[in-house]
């Protein structure tokens, strides 16, 4: 299914309200499976200079894994976007845009197909890791691991994004 945008280009300038709701299949972000809720996008949208312009909220919620406990964890997202199709027929479109830009939307007709838009939005959306509540403990057992190496709690707290890497150099060696 697609937005039809039909009366956007009969009646230039003039607003549309919309409703569309769709589902996004299951991505692997970072190793783990994300499922979806129905996503719900909600606004209006118009035409102007050849451009159709969309914007509105969306949401749905993503279900995954808590990082620290391995639990269900659910991340709401609600975003308000605000995007620029062109005319994928217009030939006087700039020498940069290429039809298969992946950072520029095109419409082609009277119906707007919004799935690859919505899937954008909402990865973007997405934390780098799901929580299933913020003071989240973790697994039990794992902290007393964790205590009996050089670590000070200081560190325990802080989520480095490379810490992982640490582990490849010792503390008396130079790279």
């Amino acid at each position: 299914m697609a937005i039809d945008i039909s009366k956007a280009l009969r009646s230039p300038e003039e607003r549309f309200p919309f409703t569309y709701e769709l589902s996004l299949p299951a991505q692997d972000i970072l190793g783990e499976m994300v499922h979806f809720d129905p996503v719900k996008m909600e606004g209006d949208f118009y035409m102007a200079e050849g451009k159709l312009y969309l914007q509105g909220q969306l949401t749905t919620v993503a279900h995954s894994r808590c990082s620290k406990c391995l639990n269900p964890a659910d991340y709401p997202v609600n975003i308000d976007f605000h995007e620029v199709f062109y005319n994928a027929r217009d030939k006087n479109l700039d020498e940069e845009f290429l039809p298969d830009d992946l950072d520029r939307f095109a419409y082609d007709g009277p119906q707007l197909a919004v799935d690859h838009l919505a899937l954008t939005l909402v990865v973007l959306d997405l934390p780098i890791r799901f929580l299933c509540q913020e003071d989240c403990k973790g697994i039990e057992g794992a902290t007393e691991y964790y205590l009996g190496t050089d670590t000070d709690q200081n560190e325990l707290k802080m989520q480095r994004p490379f810490s992982a890497l640490q582990q490849l150099l010792n503390k008396d060696q130079e790279v």
